[in-house]
């Protein structure tokens, strides 16, 4: 089984990840591959940025520097369409290939994506669990947790498609609004249906 996790930001698909974890799924998420494009792009992606971005991008010993890469394209739309197109080829590329790597080994992989439904990424998947909490609740979990202000929260969520949608779409669905007793619960629920191999 290859499972596909998404979610609105703060809606806890990370602490969703860690507890498939712990029952043995492997893990991915689409931040970490796209955490690791920004730490070390090979040098054609980074000519490509250099092309469209000059050195806004980058700090002074040339390495890129993910806090500015946020102000530019969190504050410009058109900024984070132009970043969008040169890293998703190559976050692609590796999701393809660790997807992939699940299948030949025949075990169960969760990839963390938060725009999974805004990317289409739906077919790559067996099925798509999306997390939901309520925007009250993910904005005091961002305030507190990442130190986003309201500007900076509403700036995000405006990439993402609402989160009431993303429950529409996806085939299973994690409540994560009470106790971690009540979310491991609905977690242990969740993978009895997938052994049935029964879709909600």
């Amino acid at each position: 089984m290859v499972l596909g996790v998404t979610g609105a930001i703060g809606s806890g698909k990370s602490w969703v990840g860690d507890a498939l974890a712990r029952r043995n799924w492997r893990v991915f998420s689409a931040d970490d591959f796209c955490r690791t494009l920004r730490q070390s792009p090979d040098a054609a992606m980074k000519d490509a940025i250099h092309r469209e971005f000059g050195d806004r991008f980058f700090d002074g010993s040339g390495k890129l520097d993910s806090r500015r890469i946020a102000d530019v394209v969190f504050a410009d739309p058109e900024a984070m369409k132009k970043w969008l197109s040169l890293l998703y080829p190559a976050l692609d590329a590796a999701m393809d290939a660790a997807i992939a790597r699940c299948r030949a080994e025949q075990i169960n992989g969760a990839f963390e994506v938060p725009l999974l439904f805004e990317n289409h990424y739906e077919t790559k998947f067996d099925a798509v669990l999306a997390v939901w909490s309520g925007s009250a609740l993910r904005r005091e979990r961002l305030k507190q947790k990442r130190h986003l202000t309201d500007a900076e929260i509403a700036r995000r969520e405006a990439l993402q498609m609402a989160e009431d949608k993303k429950l529409e779409l996806a085939d299973y669905a994690v409540i994560n609004t009470a106790s971690v007793d009540q979310v491991e619960l609905q977690l242990d629920e969740l993978m009895q249906t997938l052994t049935t191999g029964r879709i909600l």
